[in-house]
């Protein structure tokens, strides 16, 4: 993964890297938010949570870039991004919200396999509380 912009991470310890993304608006990194959800493929990576933080606030504009990672045969990243929407407490997209009933009412065997399943159903609860409050 390597790149010369400074808030693109170069290896899974690269914590300048990544504080240096935490400084950043969202608009300024556009360009790469495909590059920077791969750091989100092993949550073990030292790095990957911070980058994970980092995402919170922006599912909803993100969504093209996590819509595309839910059409992979990834199974450990899908679980990985549907960490990150249910960490958001705000209203998701509803693009995102019907890739997440899918998760959760149909899943793949894989998708069964690793509990992508369990986490969809998860995020749709806590969806729905969201909804009740308003």
């Amino acid at each position: 993964m390597e790149n010369k912009k400074p808030y693109i991470p170069q290896t899974k310890f690269d914590d300048a890297a990544v504080a240096m993304l935490h400084t950043m608006p969202l608009e300024q990194i556009r360009e790469d938010v495909p590059v920077l959800l791969m750091w989100i493929q092993d949550m073990n990576w030292p790095i990957a949570s911070e980058v994970s933080d980092y995402f919170v606030p922006y599912v909803n504009e993100i969504k093209k870039e996590i819509l595309e990672i839910f059409q992979i045969n990834d199974e450990i990243w899908k679980h990985n991004v549907l960490s990150l929407l249910y960490e958001a407490s705000y209203k998701l997209d509803e693009m995102l919200i019907l890739s997440v009933k899918r998760m959760a009412s149909a899943p793949t065997p894989s998708e069964k396999e690793d509990e992508v399943d369990e986490l969809a159903t998860a995020i749709l609860q806590r969806q729905a509380e969201l909804n009740a409050e308003d």
